[in-house]
């Protein structure tokens, strides 16, 4: 895949090569049309052919404006070239976890209050979300978010979403025409589309229902105005009775203007806002989905014969650029004393807003479906050995999590390691132990992420997965807060207490927890007996669990309880250098090598290995 996308971006290179000297030359033509008009037209005056000389001079414009109009057509392909090679590097870049060429639409941190979001890197920068969103709008970026962050499972709509990811898979040329379209709009123009602009103007500005009347007498007045200036200039009248009629129009517009002042602020934002969404929905309605397919349910809306969203898009794109004359002082009072320009169209987008009301909603909502089902398509693409998981239910026979061969989907190809993992029935617990650095904490962030990747209908980095319903709640990444005087171990309680809470609660649903280092912020002694309390807890609620910790003590649990699971990662020691394997073994781990590590860092002096042991 990446010499794929390698060898695709030097051919667009060369292309764009081609295309750029392609227009150096019409560039040179267009300064030899012009030059040789000039001629043409001198030898001919001079020679008193004064007709030929204006023939030249036609001709020269006629040829001129050809070639200006190929050059342009020219200079858009080459845009268009370049956008598709931009749009194929950050593909390379998701595909080689490259983040800082990886663009980003939503720029804010993760939910610290969320059950997961933060703990699993799902959101925020150098995140899942991060690496998949190939959304153009912010609210498709936004859905995506919170397909990915979902709390509970729903598993009608994880597979309905998994067979439109399915469909969308094979449409690489769809998916690219909607990102490359979108990315053609630039200048003060570009940034993602926003269709709450779009919807917020159908709730704003409602408009009097007087307009009507206040409309036919200001037309009244206008063509009164109009006939009477006439008669005067045709000497049929001699007052100037036509000055009235206009003060009357005039000083009856100032009186109903507060209708329409909000006109240019609106139809500047949906012009904007508009003309970028125009291609995309022209290109949607008109595509040939399969029939019977989930994208064809979704885009029905989009492809209606009879509201077609192109359409409707182009009549407001008029009528916005019709009330833009208010950006130029001049047209905008001349076209206002002729006739009520702005209140008109004031009236009109306002009758727009009555046909689109019931039509736009549910546009934007097929198009942000399409623009998150595309994103993890265009994920699954770029990593075809990620497998879709298959759903189990909470019977007996069935494991609640039984994956082969699975990864984190953050960490590059080339550096990641595959483990197996299962877990098998409610109350079952894994203890995870091993040295610092082993892996412990990234193997139960690699079962969790997936498990969010799987809910929001994608493929796992997984040669295998299949899974039942299961809420989640992790407790990894807790943090202290010096502003609100809260410590590290306080804010894990607290954390803590929260999980129980949502174990507790009733819910058709087991949950899957994920604890890092249990209560690592207190002492040797009162960890090890509130972390045993805390397990046997755990294991009489509705839910399985992963929990990592150094304290091999706790490991003894599984000979005292049912369904507790030792698993350890381990490390080797060769001359003088450590090295890890990120392989999950079964039982406790045999190893530690927190001193170790002082030694080779210089912190302490190797003999205190040797007399204390490890």
């Amino acid at each position: 895949m990446e010499l794929r996308l390698v060898r695709t971006v030097d051919i667009l290179q060369r292309k764009i090569e081609r295309i750029e000297g392609r227009s150096r030359r019409i560039s040179q033509l267009r300064g030899l049309i012009v030059l040789l008009g000039i001629v043409g037209y001198v030898v001919l005056s001079q020679g008193g052919f004064v007709q030929g000389s204006r023939l030249i001079v036609l001709a020269t414009i006629g040829v001129f404006i050809g070639a200006v109009v190929w050059h342009n057509r020219v200079i858009r392909g080459k845009k268009r070239h370049i956008q598709y090679q931009q749009i194929k590097r950050q593909h390379l870049a998701r595909l080689t976890r490259d983040w800082q060429n990886i663009p980003q639409i939503l720029h804010s941190g993760p939910d610290s209050l969320h059950p997961f979001e933060s703990d699993l890197d799902l959101f925020g920068e150098g995140s899942l979300h991060h690496l998949i969103d190939t959304a153009f709008s912010i609210e498709g970026s936004t859905l995506l978010h919170r397909w990915l962050t979902l709390p509970d499972p729903a598993v009608r709509e994880a597979t309905r979403k998994q067979q439109m990811v399915q469909e969308l898979i094979p449409l690489v040329g769809f998916r690219d025409r909607i990102t490359l379209e979108t990315a053609m709009i630039s200048g003060p123009k570009g940034g993602p589309f926003q269709g709450n602009v779009l919807s917020d103007w159908l709730a704003s500005h409602k408009v009097n229902g007087r307009i009507r009347l206040v409309l036919g007498i200001l037309f009244g007045l206008s063509a009164l105005t109009l006939v009477l200036f006439v008669l005067k200039m045709t000497s049929v009248i001699e007052s100037s009775w036509w000055a009235y009629s206009l003060l009357t129009y005039v000083v009856f517009y100032l009186m109903n203007f507060d209708k329409c002042e909000h006109l240019f602020d609106e139809a500047e934002h949906l012009h904007v806002e508009f003309e970028k969404v125009l291609p995309v929905f022209g290109f949607i309605e008109s595509f040939r989905f399969k029939t019977g397919s989930a994208l064809q349910e979704v885009a029905s809306c989009l492809q209606n014969p009879g509201a077609l969203p192109s359409a409707y898009a182009r009549k407001v794109l008029w009528l916005s650029m019709a009330a833009g004359t208010q950006k130029n002082e001049v047209l905008r009072i001349v076209l206002n004393v002729i006739v009520p320009w702005e209140l008109f169209f004031a009236f009109v987008l306002e009758k727009m807003k009555t046909r689109v009301s019931t039509l736009l909603l549910p546009w934007l909502e097929a198009l942000q479906t399409v623009e998150a089902a595309s994103s993890l398509a265009t994920f699954a693409t770029l990593n075809p050995t990620y497998s879709f998981p298959t759903w189990t239910d909470h019977s007996d026979d069935k494991l609640l999590f039984d994956a082969t061969g699975l990864g984190h989907p953050l960490i590059p190809a080339s550096s990641q390691v595959s483990n197996d993992f299962r877990i098998g029935r409610v109350h079952d617990l894994a203890l995870v132990t091993g040295s610092n650095m082993s892996g412990k904490s990234t193997f139960l962030r690699t079962v969790g992420i997936n498990l969010a990747l799987a809910n929001a209908g994608a493929p796992v980095n997984a040669s295998r997965m299949e899974i039942a319903p299961l809420r989640m709640f992790t407790c990894i990444r807790v943090a202290d807060s010096v502003n609100d005087g809260i410590s590290y171990f306080y804010a894990e309680v607290k954390r803590l207490k929260r999980m129980l809470t949502e174990l507790e609660s009733e819910s058709e649903y087991p949950m899957i927890y994920f604890v890092d280092e249990v209560f690592r912020g207190t002492n040797n002694r009162e960890r090890l007996i509130g972390s045993r309390e805390l397990l046997r807890q755990l294991c009489t609620l509705n839910g399985v669990g992963l929990i990592s910790t150094h304290d091999l003590e706790l490991t003894s649990l599984a000979d005292e309880m049912a369904g507790v699971t030792n698993y350890h990662f381990r490390e080797t020691i060769e001359n003088g250098k450590m090295s890890f394997d990120y392989l999950l073994h079964p039982g406790p781990s045999p190893t530690t090598n927190a001193l170790t590590i002082m030694e080779l860092e210089g912190l302490i002096p190797k003999r205190v290995r040797t007399e204390g042991g490890e």
